[in-house]
């Protein structure tokens, strides 16, 4: 009787097992977001930019795009090799972290190693002390003289892939360092509309979404023709920044607002709060006088070619999340801005599935096997990340 309840017991299990691996999809096993978010960084190039043992956060750095990465300097030093000392407390003026890093009575070589995720042209920001600083970046040599107490200071621009760096800055006696800024404009971000979940399964809008904006096909998004474009004058942002001033000259053209904010003699930055009430992808246009133009929102921004009038121009298309956010506009020395416009694109999954053309219905369950295969039909679209 025991062995007869046996048998059935396992007849049942595999019976069980069978359903469910049937019931995962007609060809195959579900693939899951996470699953797409780690195969992008590794068949588009981007794996140089994880650590060796990676966690999900790493991969979402690489896909976010944001290229600002900042270390303290007491974290990144080497701390075997190095005759410095950590110090934590305010000799040299207030800091970060735990501590900063104090040179000898002698000019003193120290050694830092820090990951790159994404690779682009950085901006070296350190916050350091003491004069005749020589700072070795990239194959790039750079002299600094940051003065007597602890200020952040720009070291230079560099070229950098990803991966891990290792350079190193030259300090003069009594010599300081307390963090250390890498910071590039940010990249689109490469994700689904509504972000990432690594363990949900993925689904052919998700893909669509996250293939359009990998490809910067988001312009081919037709426009939301219920959704009025949304145009805000610059004169009406409160109070004005001192770098700017108000006026009503026709010379570079008319302003559309009446009253349009001009610049002085150096470069000059706007920011306008602008409510979004519906999270979709929208295309900006700035109606601005000056060349280069920057336009932004958050950490990523574009920098357009301007005219020598007040005329449009077009930075592209920006995703935007429901609520407050905060557009940057940097104007070249004498430039100024009159009006910007937002033009609201149907941001549907459906929507997505239309541009990306990848044969899949926005519900459609992708499984791993048509991801490898899809992901392949993206690799030979893909030019370079924006």
């Amino acid at each position: 009787m025991v062995r007869k309840l046996a048998l059935l017991l396992s007849a049942a299990i595999l019976l069980v097992a069978a359903t469910l691996s049937a019931a995962e999809t007609p060809g195959g096993t579900p693939a899951t977001q996470g699953e797409l978010a780690k195969k992008l960084v590794d068949l588009f190039g981007w794996s140089e930019g994880v650590p060796e043992k990676p966690t999900d956060r790493d991969y979402l750095t690489i896909l976010g795009g944001e290229r600002r990465f900042r270390f303290e300097a007491e974290d990144v030093y080497d701390r075997y090799y190095d005759t410095v000392t950590v110090r934590n407390y305010n000799l040299f003026g207030p800091f970060t972290g735990r501590g900063w890093i104090h040179g000898t009575t002698a000019a003193t070589a120290v050694h830092f190693k820090v990951l790159i995720p994404i690779a682009g042209k950085y901006t070296l920001t350190a916050s350091t002390k003491g004069d005749d600083q020589l700072w070795s970046v990239a194959g790039k040599a750079f002299k600094v003289n940051a003065g007597a107490n602890l200020k952040e200071t720009v070291i230079g621009q560099v070229f950098l892939p990803p991966g891990y760096l290792e350079f190193n800055a030259v300090i003069p006696p009594g010599g300081a360092i307390d963090y250390l800024l890498f910071s590039a404009p940010a990249l689109a971000t490469v994700a689904p509309v509504a972000g990432w979940n690594f363990p949900a399964p993925l689904t052919g809008g998700q893909l669509a979404e996250v293939a359009v904006a990998l490809l910067g096909s988001e312009g081919e998004l037709p426009e939301d023709t219920a959704a009025p474009h949304r145009t805000l004058a610059a004169a009406a942002v409160s109070p004005l920044p001192e770098a700017f001033y108000l006026t009503d000259s026709q010379l570079y053209g008319k302003p559309l607002a009446g009253k349009w904010v001009r610049g002085g003699l150096t470069e000059a930055k706007l920011t306008i709060p602008v409510e979004i009430d519906t999270p979709a992808a929208y295309r900006l246009r700035v109606r601005s006088v000056g060349s280069p133009l920057t336009a932004g929102f958050g950490e990523r921004a574009v920098t357009r070619t301007g005219m020598p009038y007040l005329e449009w121009v077009d930075c592209g298309m920006f995703r935007l999340g429901k609520g407050m956010a905060s557009l940057t506009v940097l104007v070249p020395p004498t430039g100024g801005v009159d009006t910007v416009e937002l033009a609201r694109r149907n941001s549907a999954p459906d929507d997505y599935v239309a541009v990306a053309k990848l044969g899949k219905r926005a519900d459609e369950i992708i499984t791993s096997a048509e991801l490898d295969r899809l992901l392949k039909q993206l690799q030979e679209k893909f030019k370079e990340r924006q």
